[in-house]
């Protein structure tokens, strides 16, 4: 474990080790709600007041034990800058790109075990999301501690798509959207003028040149006939 990760770790002892996400808390919140106005419900509306009862200490205790506590202060800023730095020396170097994760080449598995699904790793990761949650409670965005939000791409932007021909998913070859606006809107269907089936086709006979090669050969062997006769 790194220093870094050491030290956030240290910082959200008192934070839950999986916090409730927002949308779960809004969720349970919800349900809480639902459930005392079936306990404080008058006599003679029906409900099971008990199994009601049950529920709502259970669901008051969990959000009560798992949701996030907010940070302050110095402490924030100590949270914040720790979580950002395990991010960039520890998270960020593990990942691997998106096109191995998806098209899966030999050694892809392998690699991600070793490094970005080992126990360090994983640790730090956890370590980081819980500090996302303590740093932005309230905030709604479902990828808050989306760790796939900083996954990087072995393309960049403007390039053509991957292509691995030992990967499970090779993939295709394919124009770079710059190719693609040079291609000529009269570009013929077969490509350039000059392609490969008109160099072909160019050398394909017709039949009227098919006939005067007929006779020229014939012409020739019927020559080749009266010479050796006349020798």
């Amino acid at each position: 474990m790194s220093e870094a990760v050491a030290k956030l770790t240290n910082a959200l002892k008192d934070q839950p080790k999986n916090p409730l996400r927002n949308h779960q808390v809004e969720e349970y919140t919800s349900e809480q709600a639902r459930l005392k106005d079936i306990i404080q419900a008058p006599a003679f509306v029906a409900g099971d007041r008990g199994t009601a009862t049950k529920r709502y200490n259970e669901v008051t205790k969990l959000v009560e034990s798992q949701i996030a506590k907010p940070l302050h202060g110095a402490r924030k800023d100590e949270v914040a800058q720790l979580a950002a730095e395990v991010l960039e020396t520890t998270i960020r170097p593990a990942l691997l790109p998106r096109e191995e994760m998806r098209r899966n080449p030999a050694g892809a598995v392998g690699k991600f075990i070793r490094i970005e699904n080992s126990r360090p790793v994983q640790h730090a990761i956890q370590q980081w999301k819980r500090a996302q949650l303590a740093l932005e409670p309230e905030n709604p965005d479902p990828d808050l501690a989306n760790i796939e939000r900083f996954r990087p791409e072995m393309i960049a932007q403007g390039q053509a798509a991957s292509f691995m021909p030992g990967a499970q998913i090779p993939g295709n070859f394919a124009f770079t959207p710059q190719a693609k606006a040079n291609w000529p809107a009269e570009m013929p269907a077969q490509g350039t003028v000059n392609h490969p089936l008109a160099q072909a086709q160019k050398k394909e006979r017709t039949p009227a040149q098919i006939e005067a090669l007929a006779r020229a050969q014939a012409a020739a062997k019927a020559k080749r006939a009266a010479t050796v006769q006349e020798g």
